[in-house]
């Protein structure tokens, strides 16, 4: 008798587990359909499937997308927005708001660079591989917007890598709040993107 009542726990927590993914993943797939709608995309089935949304906004190329890292109890699933440039040159920047990684970061070695703007230096840290380059293209203008997106909420950090910006934070498309976040930044990614157009092309 024990065992009938195991198997039935078992097969109850099972049978939860699949519908609870499977109740999270229609609310993903309709958030990205209210996204396209909004930004004027025509998202494919597999796209649904896959989680994922392709388009041109303000004629450059944007994807929206998840992944995971890790596995296991250490596995960690991310929201990402991607905007392609037309070249950065090799120039690699990320910005991430200052905490407690960040501090250890920097005890292990990690190197930042500043602007001279001590509200926005104490609010992100910055890395690159053109310091001189990227201090001078933060203008006050992309350092607005970036105040503007940690006082909204942003909690990920901006990448710029391969010839394209991103910005990614820990989270699933099925929460209504961060899909609106993510659509949020893609004013800031195109400002980044023409930034990192601007630096390329000045580097000989």
């Amino acid at each position: 008798m024990a065992m009938v009542w195991m198997l039935l726990v078992l097969t109850t927590i099972i049978g939860g587990s699949v519908w609870w993914a499977m109740v999270q993943k229609r609310k993903a797939q309709a958030n990205l359909q209210a996204l396209a709608r909004r930004l004027g995309l025509t998202p494919t089935e597999k796209m649904m499937n896959d989680l994922e949304l392709r388009g041109t906004v303000s004629a450059r190329e944007i994807r929206f997308w998840t992944y995971a890292t890790g596995s296991g109890k250490s596995r960690v699933n991310w929201v990402a927005v991607l905007v392609e440039t037309s070249t950065t040159h090799g120039l690699i920047f990320e910005l991430r708001r200052q905490n407690l990684v960040t501090k250890v970061m920097e005890f292990f070695g990690s190197k930042e660079i500043t602007v001279g703007d001590k509200a926005f230096d104490d609010a992100w840290f910055v890395q690159t591989n053109e310091p001189d380059f990227l201090r001078a293209a933060l203008v006050p203008g992309i350092r607005a917007k970036l105040m503007d997106s940690l006082a909204a909420g942003a909690m990920g950090s901006f990448k710029c890598n391969g010839g394209a910006v991103s910005y990614a934070e820990s989270g699933s498309f099925s929460s209504y709040p961060q899909c609106l976040r993510l659509e949020q930044q893609l004013a800031v990614l195109q400002d980044l993107a023409d930034l990192a157009e601007v630096v390329a092309g000045q580097k000989p």
